[in-house]
């Protein structure tokens, strides 16, 4: 039934964006293989890693005015200058020179938080077990507490050597005064016994300012806690394996949409007849049987084909949306009335032919002469009197101009129905040249329909979406509706098309067969 009429009026229309829950219900098993994988790595990535323990010292510092002096200091910001020196550089070359480990290793393994709540700064160290984390924390502690006598003016050393200055000037001066006449005057010696003397003066006010140093580093530590130990920090089993599976769920689900972006396939059975803008005439679900998927389906070309219609086009969306299987059901249903319905194989690999051989061989001699030739097939649709004849044609026929012309106008009148088995949509232009020679289009979908490639037909194949009288979605996946074909091979059922054997002939007894692929369709002989 043609379409032209309505085309003018109805449009396809573009599916509603679905909602992210629809788009992953279907792939749950990707996600689940995902985090199991991800889970299991982690396991075994923790279980593989060198235990880590980890131990803590707080140190209290004093900031009263005797330790920031005289002139006011932010406490807090003492508090964070004294925690950057126990990470200072020479901080850490003494504890490696200690524990006789590099600097870059010393550096990974210490940090020191100052606190936002007192007076005081957290030294944290890890080690390979809790006595190692605990030594190497009061490794720690102990370089801070000597560069901390170090820094600034508090240096015990630099006083006993300001000493040792002074001690030398004043020895230099008792000599020149020895040396001195109290008869003569000479003002050179006295200047240099002057000049010595200002030289001790100001000697001892940096000796009197460095023991003043000194006191007040020894007094800036408080208190410094004994460390203790906070057992193992890494590998930690239960967060690892927590952090995989949410990255592998969150991970596999954010792959899956962006995969549906860039390639969305139907998700609601409706997408496809609102892109087609044709009606959905069937919605087949996955755990339906081929008898019931039949019934359902001739029921509905039956509403939306016109009485006159004689050929009809199966036309998958895609390659694999359209079982084997399915086209043998409906041929068998629709021949059961005492029909006889002939199938015209144009797609380029199909085992419509595998499926039809398990049928009884056909019980009726009233059968057109053509069916009795060495390339046609003949079964009965095993429930009724009806029969189905199998004709495969070549792809390359079938998508010339007119290819099909003389077989239909030779066939088509004798028979009850013609099912066209066409090349799937994905393989326009080929698609269109055989299937407008049909009085009618069915588009069979599948939940792996690309909507991008289903949305091009009725705008750049006009002709083609002209014929198409509604769209049948099967919920089956791919894996399902090829698993009725599965008893023979692509090759094999090929072979079994092109064989010349007698029709009905079991595949075990045939013999040489003819592996070209074509319908070998011989015009009725003139008279």
């Amino acid at each position: 039934m043609s379409r032209s009429s309505q085309q003018g009026t109805e449009s396809g229309r573009a599916p509603s964006a679905p909602s992210l829950i629809r788009i992953l219900k279907p792939r749950w098993m990707v996600i689940a293989i995902s985090v199991v994988i991800l889970a299991a790595l982690a396991m075994i990535v923790s279980k593989q890693q060198t235990a880590t323990f980890q131990a803590s010292s707080r140190i209290f510092l004093d900031t009263s005015g005797d330790t920031l002096g005289a002139n006011s200091v932010d406490a807090g910001r003492f508090v964070q200058t004294q925690a950057q020196l126990a990470t200072s550089t020479a901080t850490l070359d003494e504890i490696g020179t200690k524990l006789k480990i590099s600097r870059a290793d010393v550096a990974s393994r210490l940090k020191t938080t100052p606190s936002d709540e007192g007076y005081f700064f957290t030294i944290t160290g890890t080690g390979t077990s809790e006595q190692a984390a605990i030594d190497f924390v009061n490794a720690a502690k102990d370089a801070y507490t000597s560069q901390l006598g170090k820094s600034g003016a508090g240096d015990g050393t630099m006083v006993e050597g300001l000493t040792r200055a002074r001690d030398s000037k004043q020895g230099e001066i008792d000599g020149l005064i020895a040396q001195r006449d109290p008869a003569v005057t000479n003002n050179t010696l006295d200047n240099q016994i002057k000049v010595l003397q200002g030289q001790v003066g100001d000697l001892n006010t940096l000796i009197q300012k460095a023991g003043v140093g000194d006191a007040t580093a020894a007094g800036t530590i408080r208190l410094a806690e004994q460390p203790r130990s906070e057992g193992q920090v890494a590998p930690s089993l239960f967060r690892n394996v927590l952090v995989a599976t949410l990255l592998g769920l969150f991970g596999s689900a954010a792959g899956l949409w962006i995969m549906y972006q860039r390639r969305p396939t139907i998700l609601d059975p409706h997408n496809s007849a609102d892109l087609m803008g044709v009606p959905l005439i069937a919605d087949l679900p996955a755990s339906r049987t081929s008898a019931n998927a039949a019934e359902t389906l001739v029921s509905a070309m039956s509403a939306v084909m016109s009485p006159t219609s004689k050929v009809v086009a199966f036309t998958p969306a895609s390659r694999t949306d359209l079982s084997s299987e399915l086209v043998a059901a409906v041929a068998a249903a629709w021949s059961d009335d005492q029909g006889v319905v002939l199938i015209l194989d144009t797609s380029a690999q199909s085992e419509v032919r595998a499926s039809l051989e398990g049928l009884p061989r056909p019980t009726s001699a009233e059968l057109p002469r053509w069916a009795h030739e060495p390339t046609c097939l003949a079964r009965s649709s095993g429930t009724g009197r009806g029969h189905i004849l199998y004709n495969r044609v070549s792809p390359a026929r079938a998508a010339r101009p007119g290819g099909l012309a003389p077989i239909l106008a030779d066939r088509a009148p004798v028979v009850d129905l013609v099912i066209l088995v066409t090349a799937a949509l994905a393989d326009l232009p080929m698609t269109a040249a055989s299937a407008i020679q049909a009085d009618a289009v069915v588009v069979i979908t599948s939940p792996d329909t690309n909507l991008k490639e289903l949305e091009q037909v009725p705008r750049d194949w006009p002709a083609l979406a002209e014929r198409v009288v509604g769209v049948v979605h099967d919920g089956r996946t791919a894996v399902r509706r090829n698993a009725g074909g599965a008893r023979g091979s692509s090759q094999a059922a090929v072979e079994s098309i092109t064989s010349a054997s007698p029709v009905g002939g079991e595949a075990a007894s045939r013999g040489p067969r003819d592996t070209e692929a074509t319908d070998r369709y011989a015009r009725p002989a003139k008279r």
